[in-house]
């Protein structure tokens, strides 16, 4: 029961619409900031395409097992690490070893510095695709190698909606207020809007979602960095005022002092999705910043460190759920599972966007009302087609 193959894809498909972080966020179609921090402080980098990294792994015995590597934009540098760097480290090593396998990739680079982004993203593929082959040699789901679901069926928030750009007004809001009535009218108890522009703007939207969904549902609002200090705090006290659920990386994820400032200010909860390693996550919960982690399974070192992360932040009083946004069937199953196993989880994040790279499992069941059932069948509880795969990568 060894790895005998690893493989990578590096998948893309053009979307029917612009990602809605895309349009809020990057410099091609988010509004300009008309306060300070400039805006090349607070503009991200993002595909025209769905971009992701599918790993496939194979065993002695003769069985696959699939996994995904975050990959929004780079996707070939992330496939590259995997075929060059990772999949010789894995390649003989024990599949019920997956800890001490996880433990090698990572110390391969820690020398380096490598202890988030390309190289935790391509550690996430290879280590959902042993947890998925592990659990289909057992024949069992993924989440009872976890330790078990703690519930069937999970509560979704719809991810999400745009806030009106900077000084469009009531012609912004009204924008606003079309998007919120079609996730509520999808069946959606719950939705997180995206802000980072102009704060007076900004709260005005979460309002006018606020209105559409009532009382009482869930509203949630990620600025993505955009702000500082100051500006967070005005729109976090808005936020609670709103009866926001949490404020998710309302500063710069490198700002750890400005997130315990207003983790202490503030009674809103504070989350963020960008956390790589228990470590790093570690002194967040130290420094009494976070109530929210949010291990995203494809970019946070895959399941074995999001399952430690959301430990982690049990331990410290603090909720998990994973960060899902754009990726691959794979991808959300791995959430799902991860989400199921977590004592401490709430609200599961979903990308209510149309998503091309759901070809890839034709199996895969689509959420319904604002719930997904958690899958009963072997690993991920999906069949991936690798011929598809192999099209989406142009193999």
């Amino acid at each position: 029961m060894k790895v005998v193959d690893v493989r990578s894809y590096a998948v893309r498909a053009k979307p029917a619409e612009t990602y809605w972080g895309a349009r809020a966020w990057s410099a091609d179609h988010g509004s300009a900031l008309v306060e300070y921090p400039p805006m090349e402080r607070r503009r991200y980098v993002y595909s025209d395409t769905i971009d992701a990294v599918l790993v496939r792994v194979e065993t002695s015995d003769g069985v696959v097992g699939w996994g995904e590597a975050k990959a929004p934009v780079g996707a070939r540098a992330t496939a590259a690490i995997l075929d060059d760097l990772i999949a010789p480290l894995a390649v003989g090593s024990r599949l019920d070893e997956i800890g001490r396998t996880w433990d090698r990739v990572y110390t391969g680079m820690r020398v380096r510095g490598h202890d988030s982004g390309f190289w935790l993203e391509a550690l996430a593929g290879l280590d959902i695709a042993l947890w998925d082959a592990f659990a289909r040699t057992l024949g069992q789901p993924l989440h009872a190698m976890l330790g078990g679901r703690y519930r069937t069926s999970l509560r979704l928030y719809a991810s999400g909606v745009p806030a009106a750009p900077a000084g469009s007004g009531a012609e912004g809001q009204r924008r606003v207020r079309q998007e919120a009535e079609r996730l509520r009218d999808l069946g959606y108890d719950a939705v997180k809007v995206a802000i980072g522009a102009r704060p007076e703007d900004d709260i005005a939207s979460v309002q006018t979602v606020r209105e559409v969904f009532g009382d009482q549902a869930s509203v949630y609002a990620d600025a993505a960095g955009q702000y500082e200090v100051p500006q967070a705090l005005r729109v976090g006290r808005a936020l609670q005022d709103a009866g926001v659920g949490f404020f998710e990386m309302p500063l710069p994820p490198e700002d750890l002092d400005g997130y315990a400032t207003l983790a202490a200010r503030l009674d809103i909860p504070l989350a963020l999705d960008s956390l790589a390693t228990r470590h790093r996550a570690l002194e967040f919960l130290r420094a009494g910043a976070l109530r929210v982690l949010q291990p995203d399974v494809c970019r946070a070192g895959g399941i074995t460190e999001t399952m430690r992360i959301a430990a982690l932040a049990d331990a410290f009083g603090a909720q998990a759920t994973p960060h899902v946004s754009i990726g691959s069937a794979v991808h959300w199953y791995a959430s799902v599972h991860c989400a199921a196993a977590m004592p401490n989880f709430a609200v599961l994040e979903h990308w209510i966007g149309t998503n091309p790279l759901t070809a890839v499992a034709p199996d895969a069941v689509a959420p319904v009302g604002g719930r997904c059932d958690v899958p009963r069948g072997a690993g991920l509880g999906i069949t991936v087609d690798e011929d598809v795969v192999r099209a989406l990568s142009g193999a």
